[in-house]
């Protein structure tokens, strides 16, 4: 969607969430996870949700014959089991799957008085808890989830679904979702970001680091040649993703992630032929880089921060 990635989505979920903690308020963070989310959703409800949203009958009769008549069968052991209709799921890999999934959750958060954050299938329920009263709310919340999940024939991964406890005054109340009790985590993977209950960004910039450096070993030793033109953009594209991905929310603080980070990309240019005799900055001139550890992200993370709240209200 226009305006809407992964790092918007974190930036103003989190932003919210740190308020609050700065404000010596606790708050309750519930990760939802559905099983095989686009896979299981059921044709006929999705395009009765297709029509009651205003679509034209030719733009749904279309959708439906491109999702009907398929088949799939299972093989075990060489053993094939008889051709059965697909009468679920949405083609992953495909525009238009991503866009009718949407719109088959659009109404998700109707009703629910806790803030919903919704990225395809990952989805968040944040609410500050101040007294007993605010658990009960997010309990309900969650209950209304739940029905919603059963109406439309939609599940949600109980095992992968947890609730993350913010802030030093937090009572670590119990929750529950489809009469079982949720996990309670430290650590989890936010759109490919990890957080701690702490939103402190050291696991997610050593983790970074890790990533970048397996993808730089590989490259020096599946890669002959030291040639600037192929190690450059190898470089680019494979191991400052890892570097750069949602960075203006992760941003690293402290001065030995920042090392971590800079390191990978000191390593790197020393790939170069012709680089190795030349000083650091020499070779970031050269190659026309810029220096992950004096880069300041602060002015970036305010100027998007200012962006997205443009876009959002």
């Amino acid at each position: 969607m226009k305006h809407r990635s992964c790092q918007t989505n974190l930036i103003t979920f989190y932003e919210e969430v740190s308020r609050s903690i700065d404000q010596g308020v606790a708050v309750d963070v519930i990760y939802l996870d559905f099983a095989k989310a686009f896979d299981t959703v059921p044709h006929k409800r999705l395009l009765f949700k297709l029509r009651k949203n205003g679509l034209d009958e030719n733009t749904c009769s279309w959708i439906e014959n491109w999702l009907k008549d398929r088949v799939q069968r299972v093989v075990i052991n060489g053993t094939f089991s008889r051709w059965t209709p697909v009468v679920s799921g949405v083609p992953q890999g495909s525009v238009i799957g991503s866009i009718l999934f949407n719109l088959f959750i659009n109404d998700l958060e109707i009703g629910i008085e806790s803030h919903v954050s919704v990225f395809a299938d990952d989805t968040k329920l944040g609410k500050v808890i101040q007294c007993e009263q605010d658990v009960t709310s997010l309990q309900r919340d969650l209950d209304r989830l739940g029905d919603w999940a059963f109406k439309w024939q939609m599940k949600f991964n109980l095992d992968k679904c947890k609730v993350m406890h913010f802030g030093v005054m937090n009572t670590q109340a119990m929750y529950t979702l489809n009469g079982t009790e949720l996990g309670k985590s430290k650590q989890e993977k936010d759109l490919g970001i990890i957080i701690d209950f702490k939103l402190s960004n050291n696991v997610q910039c050593q983790t970074a680091a890790a990533k970048a450096s397996k993808v730089l070993a590989c490259i020096k030793r599946g890669v002959h040649s030291r040639d600037e033109n192929i190690i450059l953009p190898l470089y680019k594209s494979m191991v400052r993703p890892h570097l750069e991905y949602a960075v203006q929310f992760w941003a690293p603080v402290l001065k030995k992630d920042i090392i971590a980070l800079e390191k990978v990309q000191r390593r790197a240019t020393k790939l170069i032929r012709g680089m190795e005799g030349l000083s650091y900055e020499e070779r970031l001139t050269s190659l026309n880089l810029f220096s992950l550890e004096k880069r300041r992200l602060r002015g970036d993370l305010i100027t998007l921060y200012n962006y997205i709240r443009g876009h959002y209200q």
